[in-house]
This record gives C-alpha cells, sequence and structure tokens, in this order.
C-alpha cells in the first residue's frame, strides 16, 4: 500500500488532481507531496507553476498569508505576468496589510517565517497546473515575486514558501473560491510521505479515516496563523501548575515544539521529575539516558475539556542524538512568543489534521497500525 502511494504522489511531478478515478468522488482540490528536510526540518512541496517544466520547490508555511518565490532564480515562465496596483488581485493582497502599494505594479510586503524577516516584493500572477500527463488541468493564481536574499534560513533548494495561512490570497483562499466551496486544508507530515491538500480528510484518505478524527475549535490568530487552546498540560498523567487556557499556534516552519518562558520552566521542572537527566545538546535543554522512546513519559494537552486531549509521546516527543541519549523535543521559547504555545513539524508529524475553515473547527487523529490502511488514498 505504501509503495503504492509514493508512485501516486510522485509519478506526476508532485502535483495531483483529486479526481474520480484517482482518490475519491471530490473534484475540490489538490493534493502536494510534501517532504521533510533533514538539515532544517521544514517541509518541501513541490508545484508545476507556468509553462515551465521545471517544478518550483517551496517550504511550506502554516501561518504564511501567500504564495511566493524567488523569480529569478531559474524558473522562467512566459505565461507570468505582474498585477497591476489597480486590480482586484491587490485588493485582495491588500486586506489586512496596510503597507501593500497600488502604484503600476503591486508592491507588497512579503515574509519569511522560518527567520522571521521581510521584504517588498511584486504581486504577479501565473498558471497553476496538476492532473496526470493524459488529463491536465490549470487554474490562475496569484503570488508574490520576491528578492533572492529573502531565501535566507530556507532549505537548501527551496526557491520560495508555501502559505498555507488564512488570508484571502493564501493558495487554498484561492482554491476555494475557484470551487465557489468553503475553505479546507487537509495536512499530513512525514519525512518522505507527507500531503497537503485543498480538500477535506474524506476527499483524501476517506470516509474511515475523516470519522477517526476529534476535532476542537480553532481560534483566531495573528497573521492568518491556525491557533487552538489548551486548558491544562499534563506530564506523565499529573497537572502542570499553568494558569490556562493558553493558546497553541500550530506551525510548519519551526521543527520543535517552543513554550514560554514561564510555562518551560514549570514543564522542565516536572518532565526532569520524571525522567533520568543526562547532559544537555543544543539545541535541547533536557536530554535524558534511554534505549527508547517509550520509557519516556507522554505529555497531554487538554483541549476544549479534559475529555479531549491531544497525546505527545514516542517519536513526537522525543529526538535521538546518539549515544544512547534522547533530548526532548519540546523547547524554550524565551519571553517574547506571539502564543504561549507553538507546536512545531516534530509534534504534528503522523496526525492527519483537518483543518474545516467553514466551521472554525481542527480534526487531528494519530496514523497508528490499526489505522494505517485508512489514511491512504481510497483507490490505492
Amino acid at each position: 500500500m505504501a509503495s503504492c502511494l509514493n508512485l501516486f504522489l510522485f509519478s506526476f511531478l508532485s502535483v495531483v488532481f483529486i479526481s474520480n478515478s484517482q482518490i475519491s468522488d471530490s473534484l475540490n482540490g489538490v493534493v502536494f507531496p510534501v517532504t521533510r528536510d533533514l538539515h532544517t526540518g521544514q517541509y518541501i512541496a513541490q508545484i508545476l507553476l507556468g509553462d515551465s517544466s521545471e517544478p518550483v520547490k517551496l517550504v511550506v508555511d502554516l501561518s504564511g498569508s501567500l504564495l511566493w518565490f524567488d523569480c529569478s532564480s531559474g524558473h522562467v515562465s512566459s505565461s507570468r505576468s505582474l498585477v497591476s496596483g489597480s486590480s482586484s488581485g491587490c485588493l485582495k493582497a491588500k486586506v489586512g496589510d496596510e503597507r501593500v502599494s497600488r502604484n503600476a505594479e503591486c508592491d507588497l510586503l512579503v515574509r519569511n517565517g522560518a527567520v522571521g524577516i521581510a521584504a517588498r516584493g511584486e504581486l504577479a500572477r501565473d498558471v497553476l497546473s496538476f492532473g496526470s500527463v493524459s488529463s491536465p488541468a490549470t487554474v490562475d493564481v496569484l503570488f508574490a515575486c520576491a528578492p533572492p536574499w529573502l531565501l535566507r534560513g530556507l532549505a537548501s533548494g527551496a526557491q520560495g514558501v508555501l502559505g498555507l495561512g488564512k488570508a484571502q490570497i493564501s493558495l487554498p483562499s484561492q482554491l476555494a473560491a475557484e470551487t465557489n466551496e468553503r475553505r479546507r486544508l487537509t495536512l499530513f507530515l512525514s519525512q518522505s510521505n507527507g500531503v497537503v491538500s485543498t480538500s477535506s480528510v474524506e476527499d483524501v484518505f476517506g470516509v474511515a479515516a475523516s470519522k477517526a478524527l476529534v476535532y476542537t475549535p480553532l481560534s483566531t490568530g495573528s497573521s492568518g496563523s491556525y491557533v487552538i487552546n489548551v486548558k491544562s498540560i499534563r506530564v506523565d498523567g499529573k497537572r502542570l501548575s499553568v494558569d490556562g487556557p493558553l493558546s497553541v499556534e500550530l506551525s510548519t516552519v519551526v521543527p520543535y515544539t517552543m513554550l514560554e518562558s514561564s510555562v518551560y520552566a514549570v514543564f522542565a521542572e516536572a518532565y526532569n521529575k520524571a525522567a533520568t537527566k543526562a547532559k544537555s545538546v543544543a539545541p535541547f535543554s533536557l536530554c535524558f539516558t534511554s534505549s527508547s522512546e517509550v520509557d519516556f513519559p507522554a505529555v497531554d494537552l487538554s483541549l476544549q475539556s479534559e475529555m479531549v486531549r491531544w497525546r505527545i509521546q514516542g517519536r513526537n516527543l522525543m529526538v535521538d542524538v546518539g549515544g544512547g541519549v534522547r533530548c526532548l523535543g519540546i523547547v524554550d521559547g524565551g519571553s517574547s512568543l506571539v502564543s504561549p504555545i507553538i507546536m512545531g513539524g516534530l509534534q504534528l508529524e503522523g496526525f492527519v489534521l483537518d483543518f474545516d475553515l467553514g466551521n472554525s473547527m481542527l480534526g487531528f487523529g494519530q496514523r497508528t497500525r490499526s489505522t494505517s490502511d485508512s489514511l491512504q488514498p481510497e483507490s490505492l
């Protein structure tokens, strides 16, 4: 089954149209295969843009407001055109960002969320291609051309960022507008077989996978980010003395979960009592000696009630740094985080996430051996 999934995802140059014959009865979205860059921990998607046969490699940013890349990076497309400052596309880009300039071209501020830098970019339009070689499909999309130096801190070979946030100009928002469907986003991260889709979990993975999800409300985050609320945190079943609720921002550009310093201090004290500590290994503060991940206490995030919990354990919790030492993949994020908790890629891996933006809900469910078959495209 897994080999069939790999062939399906990668045979069409990384962008696959959801069609009757390929996945389900839905015609409402696209699927982007995603792989993890081992050096940075970032997740890379590839898209076919314009009339070039070369795919554009983009870092997936769950909070990013738009798709942007370095248009001078060798990706040449004769169908690419700049968007005028008086166009409706520029007005969409302007919503929520007063720094958009409506001159002859539409200049706007483009952000690299991985390292927290920004630059002026130019809004452009081109054709996004998807589908099989025998049955291609296209749709016009807006994106930004950004200067080369904005690529700093991105994975090697990445040419830009695939923004998946709530902004009107993000790719999920644009594709939802084209299909007149409510906005949905399905995310499944792994080292080699990840998926980002603008369709629902049911459309991509089938009914069984969809019914296995647990849902929690989505809150309004800054700059279009996806945020959930946590009422309490437990280590090894014991509740920490941290006042809730705490907002948790989900991030694909942060490799490990970050806690605000005051929260981390309480968390670290509790975890040190529950495990045998070893010498720290940067960037981690809490490292332990053990032969397997199962020796370590789980971390539970209680959501809208104590009955609804997101459990973090095993490979989602510990990082093997060698020498029989494993470090906790949860770090001190300092005192100036936008949210008290930013959940990083390691903690999101292996979970199927359904961002139901029409109902402001997030569904989540972990892939296990007993459910792995239901988390593959139905027809494969």
